[in-house]
């Protein structure tokens, strides 16, 4: 199996025309407009606009045995402020496409989905687009991502979870301004905020963890450079990330329990929110044996890694309503890291990861 010139060339236009036109979470309406006309213009295929995202069909009569594949379509905010695909999902919906012209005119005895999604750095994406799974009775859907670091075009499985579950906790505090001089007369947060970055440590460490736990401090935010003002709220905003979703939902709980024990004892108020929360993407290792033995039939190169990955990825949702796997192809080991200035998807990485979704058909 190969990927011939034309098909290659035109992917690879399609991937630097996206990439021209970096479009944030949720706005990625030219993106979108792009993508249609190019599957319009190459295949017969259906395609069913959906609100804030689409995907199309191969039609071949057997909706008892369809399966799905799923591409990213947003950008990053940069450093100067405007946005950048620095994620790859330029190059993830390019692929996706040219999937879409390697069926055409083909007999794979299934029907073919290929779901183009919004939203996936912002986590809420696959919560919209994954009710397609039910609604169609998909019974496999495959997704994958660029890695930097990873030999260029490998394909790179991961048996359990591939990317961890995470999300963001506000922990939000109200206790009592006062004069600087007086600071008895009041009731400043700074203590348990500082009480609770000492303690988080600990807490991550509890033995009934399964998996790595981690908490990053993002935002530490109490009063202002008045001289003379005890405040009297304050904020304090962490990543939660856990190997496993249970893990991370032990660790919340013990965080926002110590928390809540300590404002009470100081008559802090205390209000908890969350965002940008993922699931664990997980895939099971029966499904990974079996595309890697297609893999090999296909003469595709890959590797098993041990590790999962610390960022998260909201294909999980997908993989909680169906079997399926999520992949990584190779994008070099001199790529700059995602999320850098320095990165593009590189082009290169385009045919290995067309033939690797093809080979899972």
């Amino acid at each position: 199996m190969n990927i011939d010139h034309n098909t290659y060339e035109a992917v690879t236009h399609l991937r630097r025309r996206l990439h021209q036109c970096p479009e944030p979470s949720g706005c990625e309406k030219k993106t979108m407009e792009i993508l249609k006309a190019f599957l319009k213009k190459h295949t017969s295929m259906e395609i069913i606009e959906k609100t804030g995202w689409f995907y199309a069909v191969h039609h071949e009569g057997h909706p008892e045995d369809s399966v799905a594949f799923r591409a990213d379509m947003d950008a990053i905010r940069g450093e100067d402020g405007g946005f950048f695909h620095g994620c790859g999902h330029d190059g993830h919906s390019a692929v996706l496409a040219g999937l879409g012209l390697l069926l055409e005119g083909e007999t794979v005895g299934k029907d073919v989905y290929l779901i183009f999604q919004p939203s996936e750095e912002t986590g809420q994406g696959a919560v919209l687009c994954s009710g397609l799974i039910d609604e169609k009775g998909i019974r496999e859907i495959y997704g994958f991502h660029n890695l930097p670091g990873y030999p260029l075009g490998k394909a790179v499985l991961k048996k359990g979870t591939f990317a961890c579950a995470s999300k963001g906790l506000i922990l939000s505090l109200k206790g009592k301004q006062s004069h600087a001089a007086y600071p008895e007369q009041g009731i400043n947060p700074a203590w348990l905020i500082g009480e609770l970055i000492v303690k988080i440590p600990e807490l991550l460490h509890a033995p009934h963890f399964t998996g790595m736990v981690l908490a990053t401090i993002v935002e530490v935010k109490l009063g202002s450079q008045s001289f003379g003002v005890s405040p009297g709220e304050g904020r304090i905003s962490l990543t939660l990330r856990g190997e496993k979703l249970e893990d991370l939902i032990r660790f919340e709980e013990s965080v926002v329990s110590f928390t809540q024990k300590q404002a009470a004892e100081r008559l802090i108020e205390v209000r908890i929110s969350s965002t940008e929360e993922f699931p664990d993407t997980v895939n099971e290792a029966d499904m990974v044996n079996r595309c890697g033995q297609k893999l090999l039939e296909q003469e595709i190169p890959f590797m098993e890694i041990q590790e999962p990955f610390r960022w998260s990825e909201d294909f999980g949702w997908y993989l909680k309503k169906t079997q399926g796997m999520f992949f990584g192809v190779g994008a070099g080991a001199d790529c700059p890291g995602l999320h850098t200035k320095d990165y593009e998807f590189p082009d290169e990485v385009i045919k290995k990861a067309l033939l690797s979704m093809k080979a899972f058909l």
